[in-house]
């Protein structure tokens, strides 16, 4: 058994010579790889890491202050509590206090370090992991968190619990069976190679609850007070779609290994409330009505900051970058040149400035520019109708006498589909649709309707998705493999090359082929078009301090605030 150590370094990897949309050759590509190589590395374990940079608060000064009710604002209230489904952002804000998990992702350190399990390993094929679990750690309700628990926790993840209709962890894809192999350890054991399964153990959704927890109904757990964690947080009460309110625990002492509070949280509590009326949140901040909220909207963000008050902008490092993902079901999108098309046709700096703020940073691939394994696909993506015009008279689209375009009777009108989230992805897909218009695409723009989302996963005449994907360092399990509910296209030589990368043990042969799946997912095959590195936008009181995860929630059990 052993470890996977070292630094990732990007090496050329392009063997074979092709042209992309823009005339480049494959050479070029393999020449920014080179480039890359000169300024991306990684300590990791598992293959996952990144010398990304902590979001760094600017409150107040001085040591931390013990006790106070923390109340943090999200943007809606949070319908469902179950683990496993705990991928929107309102929910892992919340349960990232309430329940711990094996590993942890430091954003500062660029490491997976330990948590519950205090160490772990891999073998030389990724298909069995070793976790040493930490003694005396309990849950809220006393239960202890020892080896027992881990595999129960493990299996439910892994399997999912049918009879309950509990689903299985989507991160956990291959796993196949978890062993107590000692007093304190785990061995799990995947049916098929994952290097990234590592990674995933440090996700929200991989939480671990107690056994009572994981005994109950799918509806119960479903309920945050039928959730029982291990956290520095424990649930006491709540009015429905109004707060929820968490009580510290005394003894908690088992916090990551290289968090800075390395005991009790010091705050006495923390409250949950919702504020669903976006220009209802500076004030609520600037007023000290909430010590933190979600969601500030561009526009906003200086007057937080002109009333002396934080704007915190946490890289989302476990996820890829804001993107607008193509599905070709409809045949709208199914040539390549179309889709390419898009790509050029999208003015990256217009859109900043017009719908986004320095809070965030244009993509330049679909991983942030704080992944490890990020390469920078700029040029590519730079703004060119003449090409994307171009592109489109090469695919048979014809511009018609109303400016859109139109082939075999068919009009080139696509939807987009979104979340409303993100404060930014309406008025984002607004300048879009305009910068489109001008090549000849009409875009139906449906961000931010989360009733129509509802629907637009099984209506294969919605192209596009305004999506982001947490990916733990593989990007096949959203864009490449049949099983997943979010897939947009299995494409036959990319899953050939996702198949390849979590099989690969070796992180500089690894870097490779993550190279190679963003080349072919944002430039030749351009089944993404990358549109702003994601993070989440928070305003804070000037008396608060409070750092955040790699998944952008905020690290509560390490906040505090001034007493007033």
């Amino acid at each position: 058994m052993s470890a996977v150590f070292g630094t990732h370094l990007l090496v050329p990897l392009l063997t074979s010579i092709g042209v992309d949309q823009k005339g480049h050759t494959m050479r070029h590509v393999r020449a920014k790889l080179v480039a890359a190589s000169a300024v991306a590395g990684m300590a990791l374990t598992g293959c996952c890491g990144s010398e990304t940079q902590a979001a760094a608060p600017t409150g107040p000064t001085g040591g931390p202050v013990e006790g106070g009710n923390f109340v943090f604002a999200e943007v809606t209230p949070i319908n469902n509590w179950q683990i496993q489904e705990a991928s929107f952002y309102e929910v892992a804000n919340v349960l990232n206090s309430v329940v711990d998990r094996l590993t942890y992702f430091d954003p500062e350190s660029g490491e997976l370090v330990g948590w519950i399990a205090e160490e772990f390993e891999m073998n030389d094929d990724a298909t069995e992991f070793v976790f040493t679990i930490q003694e005396g750690v309990t849950f809220s309700d006393g239960s202890d968190l020892d080896a027992e628990a881990v595999k129960a926790n493990l299996d439910a993840l892994g399997h999912g619990i049918p009879e309950q209709q509990v689903p299985a962890n989507p991160h956990f894809m291959y796993y196949e069976s978890a062993q107590v192999t000692g007093d304190n350890e785990v061995t799990v054991t995947l049916s098929e190679p994952d290097v990234n399964f590592l990674r995933a153990t440090s996700s929200v959704t991989a939480g671990l609850v107690s056994e009572e927890t994981l005994e109950s109904t799918y509806e119960q757990q479903d309920s945050i007070e039928t959730i029982v964690g291990s956290g520095p947080f424990e649930f006491e009460s709540q009015t429905i779609d109004e707060e929820v309110v968490f009580t510290a625990r005394d003894d908690y002492e088992w916090a990551p290994e290289t968090a800075e509070n390395q005991g009790a949280p010091y705050l006495d509590s923390f409250t949950v409330r919702y504020l669903p009326e976006i220009s209802h949140r500076p004030g609520a901040v600037q007023t000290h009505q909430v010590d933190l909220v979600r969601g500030i909207q561009p526009v906003d963000e200086a007057v937080v900051e002109a009333n002396g008050h934080q704007i915190l902008a946490p890289e989302g490092v476990d996820l890829s970058a804001n993107q607008a993902a193509l599905r070709i079901g409809s045949g709208l999108v199914e040539d390549p040149k179309v889709r390419q098309a898009l790509n050029l046709g999208i003015d990256r700096e217009e859109l900043h400035e017009a719908a986004l703020s320095d809070s965030y940073e244009i993509a330049g691939s679909i991983l942030n520019h704080g992944d490890p394994d990020f390469i920078d696909f700029s040029d590519e993506l730079e703004y060119d109708p003449q090409r994307a015009n171009e592109l489109l008279d090469e695919a048979g689209w014809k511009v018609a006498s109303d400016g859109i375009r139109e082939k075999n009777g068919e009009r080139l009108e696509i939807t987009v589909a979104a979340s409303n989230n993100s404060v930014v992805i309406r008025p984002a897909f607004e300048v879009i649709e305009q910068q489109w218009r001008e090549i000849g695409v009409q875009l139906i723009n449906r961000a931010a309707d989360n009733a129509f989302l509802g629907t637009a996963y099984a209506d294969d005449t919605v192209e596009i998705f305004g999506t982001r994907q947490f990916i733990y360092g593989g990007l096949g399990a959203a864009y490449g493999v049949e099983e997943s509910p979010m897939l947009f296209h299995a494409d036959e030589d990319l899953v050939e090359i996702f198949d390849e990368q979590r099989a690969e043990t070796d992180p500089e042969a690894h870097a490779e082929l993550v190279a190679e799946e963003q080349w072919g997912l944002v430039v030749d095959k351009a089944y993404t078009l990358p549109l702003w590195d994601e993070v989440q936008v928070y305003g804070a009181h000037n008396s608060v301090y409070v750092d955040f995860t790699s998944g952008t929630a905020p690290i509560l059990q390490g906040a505090w605030k001034e007493q007033e």
